[in-house]
C-alpha cells in the first residue's frame, strides 16, 4: 500500500512538471517569418501602422477591435540622442514615451524575438485568434495565437500590451516593473543565436602604439586584445579562443551590451593594471584592462558585473 502511494505521488509530480514545462514553452513560443502572403493579406493595416523609420515594431493586425503599433525609434534633437517608444493606432492617436532604459529593453526583446523566428512554426487556424507582426528593421515575423493564451502574466504578449498602455499613459514605471520578465524573455530568444556567430577570428594591428593581437567573436562585437604578445596569433587562439567564446556568450545572455552597435574590448596588458584605469567607455565602446593572469572566466564575469551590468 505504501509503495502504491509513493508511485502515485511520483506520477502526479511528473505530470505537474510536464504541465509547467509545457506552459513555459507555450508562453515563449517562437514566431514564423513573415511571408509575402502575410504582407499582402494585411497590407491595408500595415501600410497605416508600419513606420519605416522605426528600429523595432510590434503591430496588432487582427483579433482586437482596435489595430495599433508599439514602435522603437532612435533619433536626435538638437544634437542630443533621443530614445523613444511610440504608440500609434488607426484612429490617429499617437503617444510617445522618452526613456532610454525602457526603450533599450523593448528593442532587445523585439529584435531577438524576430531573429529567432523559424519556418517550422505552424500557423494556427480558427476563430478567436489574434495576429501580431514584429519587425526588426526590415526583418519581420508573424505570430498568431488563441486569445485565451494572451493573458499569461509575464508572457511576451502581456509584456508588450502593458508596454502599450505605459506609452499611452506616459507611465514608464509600468515597463520598469516588468524588466525581470523582459530580460527572461529576451534571454530565451537569444538562446537560438546561431552557433557560427561565436566563431573566433584573429587579427594583428597596433593599439596604444604597441603591436596587438586581437581575438574577436560575435560579429566583431567582442574582442580580447593582447598588447605586445609573446605568443603567436594561432597560439593565443588555441589558448584563449574557447574562453573568449564562453565569456562573450555569458555577457550576451545576461545583458544588452552586445545587442546593437556597441563593442567590448578586453585589453590584456603585461603590466599590473591601475584600478583607476580598469574601465573606460567611449562612443559605444567599452574597455576593460586586465593582466594575462586575470584571464579566467570567473574573473572576467566578475568584472562584467562590476562595470557593465551596473
Amino acid at each position: 500500500m505504501k509503495e502504491s502511494n509513493i508511485t502515485f505521488v511520483k506520477s502526479v509530480l511528473l505530470l505537474l512538471l510536464l504541465f509547467l514545462v509545457g506552459r513555459e514553452i507555450q508562453a515563449q513560443s517562437r514566431f514564423s517569418p513573415c511571408s509575402k502572403l502575410d504582407y499582402e493579406l494585411y497590407a491595408p493595416i500595415l501600410n497605416e501602422l508600419y513606420n519605416p523609420l522605426a528600429a523595432e515594431q510590434y503591430i496588432v493586425a487582427e483579433g482586437e477591435s482596435e489595430k495599433y503599433a508599439l514602435q522603437v525609434i532612435d533619433g536626435s534633437r538638437l544634437s542630443e540622442r533621443t530614445y523613444i517608444l511610440a504608440y500609434k493606432d488607426l484612429k490617429g492617436n499617437k503617444k510617445e514615451l522618452t526613456d532610454s532604459l525602457c526603450q533599450m529593453k523593448i528593442a532587445s526583446l523585439l529584435r531577438y524575438a524576430v531573429l529567432s523566428s523559424t519556418p517550422f512554426v505552424r500557423r494556427k487556424l480558427g476563430i478567436r485568434h489574434k495576429t501580431c507582426f514584429f519587425f526588426d528593421l526590415q526583418d519581420g515575423a508573424e505570430y498568431t495565437f488563441r486569445k485565451e493564451e494572451e493573458h499569461g502574466r509575464g508572457g511576451l504578449i502581456d509584456v508588450l500590451e502593458t508596454s502599450c498602455e505605459a506609452v499611452k499613459n506616459n507611465k514608464p514605471e509600468l515597463i520598469r516593473q516588468l524588466i525581470p520578465q523582459i530580460d527572461s524573455l529576451t534571454r530565451h530568444f537569444k538562446t537560438f543565436e546561431l552557433a557560427e556567430s561565436w566563431n573566433v577570428s584573429t587579427s594583428e594591428s597596433y593599439a596604444y602604439s604597441f603591436p596587438c593581437t586581437q581575438l574577436s567573436t560575435h560579429y566583431s562585437g567582442f574582442h580580447v586584445c593582447f598588447l605586445r604578445p609573446v605568443l603567436t596569433p594561432d597560439e593565443l587562439s588555441n589558448k584563449y579562443g574557447q574562453l573568449t567564446q564562453r565569456v562573450a556568450k555569458w555577457l550576451f545572455l545576461n545583458s544588452n551590451i552586445l545587442d546593437f552597435t556597441r563593442s567590448v574590448y578586453i585589453n590584456v596588458s603585461r603590466e599590473k593594471v591601475d584600478e583607476n584605469k580598469r574601465f573606460s567607455y567611449s562612443y559605444g565602446h567599452y574597455y576593460i584592462n586586465v593582466t594575462e593572469d586575470e584571464l579566467t572566466e570567473s574573473k572576467l564575469i566578475a568584472l562584467f558585473k562590476t562595470y557593465l551590468l551596473r
